[in-house]
């Protein structure tokens, strides 16, 4: 998946601008700011398979993952923040 597709993807872009504010996530956390468990499942992989967010396994109870985004998440996240001031 190209970054075009991934940013075409529902939720993708909310994803990443809630993570720039928050900083990392637990998955379920995620799930409830995008709406819909597929796509975000769909989106995550998409960012982690391109290098925008990292997945970690917390050592907890039932073993929740949780993303935060890498450097060159962060940019990326910067360049949406700057095209939506444009709106």
């Amino acid at each position: 998946m190209d970054i075009i597709r991934l940013l075409a993807l529902r939720g993708t872009k909310k994803i990443l601008l809630t993570m720039q504010k928050v900083g990392k996530m637990k998955y379920s956390e995620i799930v409830k700011v995008v709406g819909y468990s597929t796509t975000t499942t769909r989106s995550l992989k998409g960012m982690e398979k391109l290098g925008i967010v990292k997945r970690e396994v917390l050592n907890e109870p039932y073993r929740p993952v949780a993303y935060s985004m890498t450097e060159k998440g962060k940019k990326l996240a910067g360049l949406l923040e700057e095209l939506e001031s444009l709106s």
